[in-house]
């Protein structure tokens, strides 16, 4: 999980412009490959390339999930700043 209560607020905003129109085919490949892996996850025929493939999936859902919070974390701190 990336905790973004402490990480910068330029890779906050960052993360927050990943929501804007031109960036939602980027956020599909991110689903699609996330898709993929759960997909091999079921196929998978030895330990290694279980936890190769769960790591993937759990690095794409982290990075999705930031990207859905930003936008909270982003707003939270401009309260603060007032």
């Amino acid at each position: 999980m990336i905790d973004l209560n402490n990480v910068d607020v330029q890779q906050v905003q960052s993360l927050v412009r990943l929501k804007e129109p031109g960036y939602n085919a980027f956020l599909k490949l991110l689903e699609a490959e996330l898709e993929s892996a759960k997909q091999k996850l079921v196929r998978a025929g030895d330990m290694v390339q279980v936890h190769r493939l769960q790591g993937r999936a759990e690095a794409l859902e982290d990075l999705l999930k930031a990207v859905e919070e930003a936008p909270k974390v982003e707003n939270r701190a401009y309260a603060q700043k007032r």
